[in-house]
């Protein structure tokens, strides 16, 4: 059973010991007094107020930063809450969330940013849940929000979602106005036109099954414009879940030509492809569709050569109810976290990249895309922000029936397959603890 527990680290000293870094090296011991990482325990620390840890054979990780979530709340809360996800990122290594602005209302208001960092604070032990501002009121691509006053209320970075703007002259304004004060956009690369009604990627598999497609240029076409505006402005590009070889082609095409254009893959994309929808398997349905094995197989290159900076959840909660009706009607999006830790395990594996890298995809390269310039998490005087993770730990949960996700979330292929019928190793590795926001996590 995935379980939380929870203690305050206020006024309390926390030993670990014997935990190792992501490159084996056994670390010295690591102390948290009052929610700060020190050098030594201080001189007045009563003993019943030490709490010793035993990580031998753990490793201790910096907190990650997940570019692209949906918390579904405010306005879906029968699909997840701000506490509940929050806990659910937690459980996963994730310290802080941006979360997408297309809630109910749209994040392009003060008052719907305070709201959502108002609920991130009252959750005791979670990840920090940031909102991203709406790039145009109600994300309807016409009228360009107060991108300005919405990042002097808390929001770092601005995007449209999973909604396209059809005027290139309301997307070069937004990329003009947010350059003007350094602010990143985060976009999706998905032409307003092609592919509205597609479901699935355009290829064999679609075409068997009568499923309506959604052709590679769909996103190919949207970026070639995103990245010209991009080299007119100078705006920060930073492009969310690509999905195809080509993207991959383009984006390493832009940074060969100086262009500030970064970014990320969902990480089911680097496992899942076309073939898995067959038999109208809705649990695969995502608004970023999972494209054919080459287009897969590009996406695992393009993160090892550093053409992809970052790694994201993708993280998107459903009900039930999201899943019950034909395939094109479904829902899209899969529930991430309560599986993030055992596909991420995969990944030197299947990139030839080793952990320490992969750890830098969702540590250093987000930080440094959000404008931030973190010191190393163990220095001293730093709040404690990190995890430890055992890597053996069995968590095949589609094969335990007490498996009990933290997320609200119902939509994950693996709550329904075994991981080798999905062309995955057996699944392992567990968060066990985790350390952050003065509070100690513990997972069982």
């Amino acid at each position: 059973m995935n379980h939380q527990t929870t203690n305050s680290t206020k006024n309390k000293t926390y030993i670990i010991k014997g935990a190792m870094t992501s490159g084996s090296i056994e670390t010295s011991d690591v102390i948290i007094n009052d929610g700060l990482v020190v050098s030594s325990i201080p001189s007045n620390t009563q003993d019943s107020d030490i709490i010793t840890v035993d990580a031998s054979g753990q490793l201790l990780l910096p907190g990650f930063v997940d570019l692209y979530s949906r918390c579904r709340e405010p306005g879906q809360t029968r699909k997840g809450t701000i506490a509940s996800e929050a806990m659910a990122a937690l459980s996963s290594g994730f310290t802080h969330v941006l979360c997408s602005p297309d809630t109910s209302p749209v994040v392009d208001n003060i008052a719907t940013v305070e709201l959502i960092t108002r609920r991130s604070k009252q959750v005791e032990a979670g990840a920090n849940i940031i909102p991203m501002a709406a790039l145009t009121l109600g994300l309807h691509g016409e009228q360009l929000s107060e991108l300005a006053t919405l990042q002097s209320a808390g929001c770092p970075i601005a995007s449209q979602a999973d909604k396209p703007i059809d005027s290139a002259n309301v997307l070069y304004s937004a990329m003009e106005y947010a350059s003007s004060f350094n602010m990143p956009l985060l976009m999706t690369a998905r032409d307003a036109q092609l592919g509205i009604e597609g479901c699935a990627h355009s290829g064999e598999v679609a075409t068997r099954l009568g499923l309506p497609a959604i052709p590679v240029a769909a996103e190919t076409v949207e970026l070639s414009r995103l990245i010209e505006l991009c080299r007119e402005t100078g705006c920060h590009l930073h492009i969310s879940r690509i999905s195809s070889a080509r993207a991959v082609e383009q984006i390493n095409d832009a940074k060969q030509a100086g262009l500030p254009v970064t970014c990320d893959v969902g990480i089911h994309h680097l496992f899942y492809t076309e073939e898995l929808l067959a038999g109208y398997d809705s649990s695969f349905h995502s608004r970023v569709p999972f494209r054919s094995l080459k287009d897969r197989d590009q996406l695992r290159v393009g993160l090892a050569s550093g053409v992809i900076d970052c790694i994201c959840s993708d993280h998107a909660p459903h009900d039930i109810d999201a899943s019950l009706a034909p395939f094109p009607a479904t829902e899209p999006g899969l529930s991430a976290y309560d599986w993030f830790i055992p596909l991420m395990l995969q990944i030197p594996q299947i990139t030839g990249l080793d952990l320490n890298d992969v750890v830098g995809k969702l540590h250093h390269a987000p930080h440094k895309i959000l404008g931030n310039s973190p010191t190393h998490f163990l220095t001293p005087d730093a709040p404690a922000s990190f995890f430890l993770l055992d890597v053996h730990a069995c968590c095949d949960a589609a094969n335990i029936d007490t498996f009990q996700p933290l997320s609200s979330g119902k939509n994950n292929p693996l709550k329904h397959h075994a991981a080798q019928d999905l062309g995955l190793e057996r699944l392992h590795g567990k968060v066990g603890a985790c350390f952050h926001n003065g509070w100690a996590s513990t997972y069982t």
